[in-house]
């Protein structure tokens, strides 16, 4: 138990990997449109409770109200302009935490107060989606805190605990039951994904796979200064002629054995597929924009193995530090593919690089 809940507290920020997913299958626009109708109509709810008894009555809470209530705006509107970054989101995440408690707390009812910590199930759910455990945890202890407090202005307000204790029951069943509801079911979303996206034969990521990857490398690098994205295409020398000589047997052999040359020699960072029959692709992050010395140190070791087969290797690179899109990986993809054939013509077994690689959009 302590080691379960040890690795639950420790999991991963999930937003690079579900942002990919879901530019995968085309729904990033809806997640958008979706986003920005909840956030805007939760936005409202501060205004509308100014016309209410049971809402604001002071001038310091009324205009904590409208300053949430305009945060929420700003916040809506970010949504229609693009997808957010890893930490916009996190951001957005605390912000809309904070206003919803300022919220709640600026009631001059204090049940209509606690009604209103139901919302926090809202930003936990989102939080479960796309990021870590600790910041849903942190959500969840804003809830409490706030709902504390509330419950006790309510008993004192009106002595009546049943209806206190229902309340908490109710806000308590949607934030625990729906964030963490969603946070299991994600993460065996993802653990599902990565076990049935790979190659049978070499275990390396399948073509999809390897681009929903690359495309979540690229996520959690965007922006960054001094990165690039680099892409080498991996195509094996003379392989049909081996397969004839040696049976498909030896092929597969081979297959393997560059796989495993290629996850030896490629760093931890690095996303690597089987394109397709004897082609390899990788996509990997790095400081400079011609990396010969990569290219070259795969293409030693491939010629190096005792199947005494060759690769053909084409590198290109794009940098990160303005805002791209996944058609920057396609544009590489293809650029490295034309600097690998390159290097075919030129007799195979060494490497080539391209820079005319196609402006992303």
């Amino acid at each position: 138990m302590v080691q379960w809940t040890r690795r639950w507290w420790q999991q991963s920020d999930q937003f690079d990997w579900f942002s990919a997913y879901l530019e995968d299958r085309n729904l990033e626009t809806q997640w958008r449109a979706a986003t920005f109708g909840c956030t805007i109509l939760l936005a409202a709810l501060p205004i509308l409770m100014l016309g209410s008894p049971a809402g604001p009555n002071h001038i310091g809470t009324v205009w904590l109200s409208i300053f949430a209530a305009a945060s929420g705006a700003i916040s809506a509107s970010l949504w229609l302009r693009r997808w957010p970054t890893r930490r916009q989101s996190f951001l957005l995440c605390l912000m809309g935490s904070a206003s919803i408690a300022a919220i709640c707390l600026a009631q001059s009812n204090p049940y209509a107060g606690l009604e209103g910590c139901h919302i926090f199930a809202v930003i936990g759910g989102y939080i479960a989606y796309f990021h870590t455990t600790k910041l849903l945890a942190s959500n969840l202890a804003v809830a409490v805190a706030c709902s504390a407090i509330l419950a006790g202005r309510l008993a004192a307000a009106t002595g009546d605990l049943s209806l206190v204790a229902a309340s908490l029951i109710t806000v308590g069943a949607l934030n625990i039951g729906v964030p963490f509801g969603i946070h299991s079911l994600v993460h065996s979303l993802r653990t599902d994904l990565r076990s049935s996206d790979r190659d049978s034969l070499t275990g390396l990521l399948n073509r999809r796979s390897f681009y929903h990857s690359a495309y979540e490398l690229l996520m959690r690098y965007q922006g960054a200064a001094g990165k690039y994205l680099v892409v080498a295409m991996v195509d094996l020398d003379n392989f049909k002629q081996l397969n004839d000589a040696q049976g498909h047997a030896a092929g597969d052999r081979a297959l393997v054995d560059v796989s495993a040359t290629l996850r030896d020699h490629c760093r931890a960072t690095a996303v690597i597929g089987r394109a397709g029959g004897e082609e390899f692709v990788i996509a990997d992050i790095d400081n400079v924009t011609n990396p010969a010395a990569m290219a070259e140190r795969l293409c030693q070791a491939i010629a190096g193995l005792p199947m005494q087969i060759t690769a053909s290797i084409g590198t290109a690179s794009a940098p990160l530090d303005t805002d791209v899109d996944r058609s920057l990986i396609d544009g590489l993809v293809g650029a490295a593919d034309a600097a690998m054939y390159d290097a075919k013509r030129a007799g195979g077994n060494r490497t080539r690089h391209r820079d005319d690689v196609p402006s992303p959009g």
